[in-house]
């Protein structure tokens, strides 16, 4: 039975182990993912239409790009989600193999559901991206450090801040962290993505 908390770790299974079959196992076949960017260090089409168009964007085309990613969710499945979640805060940590260079980025889910069987598929994808930083990272110590301190995928944010705070604070290589604690996610009272 396909559960909301395992539907989202297939989720970050199939992105960022770059397996593009299983996004048609969790995803309705004609499903909608948009996608809101903000700055220019990263960039989606709008709106993706189907499992298929789902996989290549999210999966095939960014596994080109991007290798030893780790996508890290903020929060707990809710219990009463029922058929959405409409905030849903993430944290990514990945290598940019062309660039050579770290690429770190928060933002936020909003995920529609569909019953299917006794459980559940996804039928809408929203994806907000707050930030994306791109810091040269040659040999990749950067982004080896910042993943070793991290549980993955689920990541409470007191853990995110007892790593990434005094790792901030005591090392000038890893200033950049501090932009990446809980406190600067935004909140679920804030705006979200308009539904499409």
């Amino acid at each position: 039975m396909l559960t909301h908390k395992s539907l989202l770790e297939a989720y970050v299974y199939a992105k960022d182990k770059c397996c593009p079959g299983l996004i048609h196992d969790i995803f309705e076949p004609n499903a909608l993912l948009a996608i809101s960017v903000a700055g220019e260090t990263i960039s989606f089409p709008p709106l993706v239409v189907g499992a298929e168009g789902i996989a290549q964007t999210l999966v095939t085309d960014f596994g080109r790009q991007f290798t030893q990613c780790r996508t890290y969710y903020l929060a707990d499945v809710p219990t009463s989600a029922g058929g959405r979640i409409d905030h849903f805060p993430w944290l990514v940590i990945m290598r940019d193999q062309a660039q050579g260079s770290l690429r770190i980025g928060r933002g936020s889910y909003r995920w529609l559901f569909s019953p299917y069987g006794k459980g559940w598929r996804i039928s809408e994808m929203h994806i907000r991206i707050d930030r994306m930083d791109v810091l040269p990272d040659r040999v990749g110590g950067l982004r080896t450090t910042l993943q070793s301190f991290l549980p993955y995928p689920w990541l409470q944010p007191t853990v995110l801040d007892e790593a990434f705070a005094p790792l901030a604070r005591c090392n000038p290589a890893f200033a950049f962290v501090s932009e990446f604690v809980s406190t600067r996610f935004e909140r679920p009272e804030q705006e979200v993505i308009a539904p499409v």
